[in-house]
C-alpha cells in the first residue's frame, strides 16, 4: 500500500497574520479618506454631516458631474475660488467659479438636511 503525504500545516497562522496587516492598512486609508473621490463618483457623496461638511467636500463631489438645463448639459471640469456664503445647524451653502469646456460660471452647491437625509443641491449660472 502506498502512504499519501499529509498536507502542510505551517501556512495558517502567516495567512491570519497577513489579512490582518491587510485590513487594517485598509482601515487606515478610509480613515485617512484616500477612497473618498472613489465614493463620490461611484457611490454617491460621502459627506455624513452637516456639521462636518467643508466646503472642499462639496468642491470634490461637483468635479466631474454634469448639471443640465433647458439649454443642453455641463461636465464640471475645475472649480475655483470656493467659499462659503452661510451655514446652519441644517443647512450649508458655498459658492465659487466652475471652468466648463473653457468657460467660467457661477457654481452654487447647497447641502441640506431633509428629516435625516442630506441632499445636495447644484446650480450653475
Amino acid at each position: 500500500m502506498r502512504k499519501e503525504p499529509k498536507p502542510k500545516k505551517g501556512n495558517g497562522l502567516i495567512n491570519l497574520i497577513f489579512l490582518i496587516v491587510v485590513g487594517w492598512l485598509v482601515y487606515g486609508a478610509i480613515q485617512q479618506g484616500m477612497f473618498d473621490k472613489f465614493i463620490n463618483k461611484y457611490l454617491g457623496h460621502s459627506i455624513t454631516s452637516i456639521e462636518e461638511a467643508t466646503c472642499q467636500d462639496l468642491k470634490d463631489t461637483a468635479i466631474g458631474r454634469e448639471l443640465s438645463d433647458s439649454t443642453g448639459t455641463v461636465e464640471v471640469v475645475a472649480v475655483r475660488n470656493f467659499q462659503e456664503l452661510r451655514r446652519s445647524k441644517n443647512e450649508l451653502v458655498c459658492m465659487g467659479e466652475m471652468a466648463s469646456m473653457g468657460n467660467y460660471e457661477t457654481l452654487e452647491i447647497k447641502i441640506s438636511d431633509w428629516d435625516g437625509d442630506l441632499i445636495i443641491e447644484y446650480n450653475a449660472w
